[in-house]
């Protein structure tokens, strides 16, 4: 008579084939969790969860190697509460049997840990453990990293067979940190390709609001010089007409050179000059608006003046553009100063003004391209800071700037006193 199989009754009632068919499945369930994690930190502790639960071990490790192929950079384990971990403190980086595994490259099963030669022994508060497992993880370029696995549960050491399936969980686990990092790499560009969007649009909006406000006041005033015979209203519109022009003509100069810096098409050209020189000439050319605000501008320099060598025409338009903006965020009647100090390597120029300040979390914004402080006041390209601080670094140097709201705010341009490498 046919024998009937009762509902959950196993397909053979041998013990040794229902285990290895149970583990199989366990394998394959294992996989399938690897395999649906996309963030790296999540699949390598998924990858080590499920290696200790399929090898039956009480102990897993995950080590993932570095650039120099030798050396472990991250590492997930499985078994240890937080506490232990916390008293373990850092994690290996590679040496005694895991060196030997990183090594060697093929898997390493010892049934007493501390018998073998390479033994390197256990760090301070770590778990002691007998047997040890261990399998390098290889990718499709070559070495990812390796699996670790000690104490093996219900047996005096791992077995061939806990081997064998270690290594097929060595071979998942290669693909899924290999798909994580990819998914990690695609997800940070992906940031900034919209970071450049982003970008775009406030370049675009800038751009589009400061020619329409400087082509509004030049044709608005042009129109009123034709139908005006008044001498004063002429004189208006012929100071308002050049003022736009010239925001104008700053804005397209900011352009050209921040185009050209990110390039990386703008070189020094050095010369020997007396600081004093470079300083007066830039003064000259923003009196025209410190005299229109009834700014007093002040400078102070060390005796006697220093010189450098340095290109006093980027020096000269860095320090256009902070005492053009330390005017422009000045109120009428107060002083914009010029104070020089030296250093045994370094020339410091501070452009200080009374303005309102500029907000801690606000500073470092400053200095990104096509981003004002204060989009409401209508004031600055927000291109002349980031300009003059790639200027600064053209010239080997660095430009910063102190500042609290309600107490002014200070630019440092810090210059070497001779060109980098002289």
């Amino acid at each position: 008579m046919p024998s009937h199989r009762t509902a959950g009754e196993p397909l053979t009632s041998d013990p040794d084939t229902f285990r290895i068919r149970e583990r199989f499945e366990r394998l394959l369930a294992a996989g399938i969790s690897i395999s649906s994690e996309r963030s790296l930190d999540r699949v390598l502790q998924q990858v080590v969860d499920s290696a200790r639960a399929v090898v039956e071990a009480r102990y897993a490790a995950l080590g993932i190697l570095g650039e120099d192929g030798a050396t472990l950079v991250r590492f997930a384990a499985s078994g240890l509460s937080e506490a232990e971990r916390e008293r373990i403190g850092a994690w290996p980086r590679g040496r005694g049997l895991l060196g030997a595994v990183i090594r060697d490259r093929k898997p390493l099963r010892i049934a007493e840990i501390g018998a073998h030669p390479e033994a390197y022994g256990f760090p301070a508060h770590h778990p002691a453990m007998r047997s040890f497992l261990g399998v390098p993880v290889v990718g499709r370029t070559g070495p990812v990293g390796n699996l670790y696995m000690g104490d093996k549960i219900g047996a005096r050491e791992f077995s061939a067979e806990d081997e064998s399936i270690a290594v097929l969980l060595a071979a998942q686990a290669a693909v899924a940190v290999e798909n994580a990092r990819l998914y990690d790499e695609t997800a940070q560009l992906l940031g900034r390709v919209q970071a450049m969007q982003r970008q775009r649009d406030q370049f675009f909006a800038m751009i589009n609001h400061e020619l329409r406000n400087a082509l509004t006041g030049v044709y608005g005033w042009a129109e009123r010089l034709l139908r005006s015979h008044s001498g004063r209203a002429a004189a208006r519109a012929a100071r308002e007409v050049y003022e736009g022009a010239e925001r104008a003509v700053t804005l397209m100069n900011n352009l050209l050179d921040l185009s050209r810096l990110d390039a990386g098409k703008v070189q020094a050209v050095w010369r020997q000059a007396a600081l004093r020189d470079v300083v007066e000439r830039a003064r000259a050319l923003v009196q025209p608006a410190a005299d229109a605000k009834r700014i007093a501008l002040e400078e102070e320099f060390p005796e006697p003046s220093p010189r450098c060598r340095t290109d006093t025409m980027r020096f000269e338009q860095i320090l256009v553009n902070l005492l053009s903006n330390a005017i422009r965020h000045s109120p009428s009647g107060e002083t914009v100063a010029v104070r020089v100090e030296t250093t045994a390597d370094e020339i410091l120029v501070h452009v200080i003004d009374r303005g309102p300040g500029i907000p801690l979390e606000a500073q470092g914004k400053i200095f990104e391209p096509y981003i004002r402080v204060d989009p409401e006041s209508g004031l600055g390209s927000g291109l002349g800071l980031p300009v003059s601080r790639r200027l600064a670094e053209l010239l080997g140097g660095r430009l910063s700037v102190h500042s609290a709201l309600g107490r002014g705010a200070t630019f440092t341009l810090a210059v070497p006193s001779a060109p980098p490498g002289e």
